[in-house]
């Protein structure tokens, strides 16, 4: 019995061995197939080398044109700020042709209300003479001093014309031609009625309008030492507040910004309430300081 035994598990043992070997390489063959699959799904989903090399090109153009457009940006930038540069300045000249223009306004409002009454100058001769050497007299009677006053208009305010005017006529005339454009005239109006009448009410005015006809004239750091002058000899002149603000614009025409803003910051603490404030409160914001 055990002999027959052997024999059949001697017989069965190779049927076994050949049962399982082919049902291993079923199994292998089946995952190789899935590996083949698989290696055929990822090639299909990569680029070929083809596509790759036209992506790279694509790219390369992109950054190309990416690199012009950041230069034609920094072009553009550079062109605007070159036009708000010249904006500003264009803005900063037509700021001081409306101060000038409103000024002169203001100062030809002043002027025809106080046309119907000029103050008197009683004490002219004394002055006169101690300051220039020449006595200017009694006040000429109305008819003479009218047809002097139309021959200074005629001769352009010729020396002995101006001898025989009033203190109104002469003034008037240098101030009319202060507004007609001839400021150089016009300074030698002004600077002749101080010298013949350094302490009438309108002194200070002919110091101040001096100023104004230099600085018509580009003459700035003169302009600048008789605005100077008005504040040191006329503290509490009614041209004060004008002669400050006018301090700081010149500064500023000179290239001293720090001195201009500090004038300009002047008129707005020292003067409040006054045009001159306003017209200092809107330089100094233009220079992108605020003032309350």
């Amino acid at each position: 019995m055990r002999r027959l035994t052997a024999i059949v598990l001697s017989l069965s043992l190779p049927a076994l061995a050949a049962c399982t070997s082919s049902e291993d390489m079923t199994l292998l063959h089946r995952e190789i197939t899935d590996v083949q699959q698989q290696v055929e799904q990822l090639s299909q989903s990569m680029p070929a080398k083809q596509d790759l090399t036209s992506l790279d090109s694509r790219m390369q153009e992109v950054a190309a044109q990416t690199s012009r457009s950041n230069a034609d940006l920094a072009m553009r930038v550079e062109q605007l700020q070159e036009q708000i540069e010249a904006l500003q300045a264009s803005l900063e000249r037509t700021t001081r042709q409306l101060e000038t223009i409103s000024q002169e306004l203001a100062r030809a409002r002043s002027s025809a209300a106080a046309g119907q009454y000029l103050p008197p100058v009683t004490a002219a001769a004394a002055p006169a003479e101690g300051a220039g050497g020449a006595t200017a007299g009694p006040a000429a009677p109305a008819g003479a001093a009218a047809a002097a006053a139309a021959g200074a208009a005629a001769e352009g305010a010729a020396a002995g014309s101006t001898e025989e005017s009033s203190p109104e006529e002469l003034y008037r005339a240098a101030y009319e031609d202060y507004m007609r454009g001839n400021y150089e005239l016009a300074a030698d109006g002004f600077g002749e009625y101080r010298r013949r009448w350094p302490s009438t009410e309108l002194s200070d005015n002919a110091l101040y309008w001096i100023g104004e006809c230099l600085d018509a004239q580009d003459k700035t750091e003169e302009a600048l030492a008789i605005f100077t002058q008005v504040l040191e000899e006329y503290p509490a002149s009614d041209k004060a507040p004008a002669a400050q603000l006018k301090k700081g614009l010149l500064y500023l025409k000179l290239g001293d910004k720090g001195q201009g803003a500090l004038n300009l910051q002047y008129v707005v603490y020292e003067y409040p309430g006054t045009r001159e404030a306003d017209l200092a409160r809107e330089r100094l914001r233009s220079l992108g300081m605020t003032i309350r």
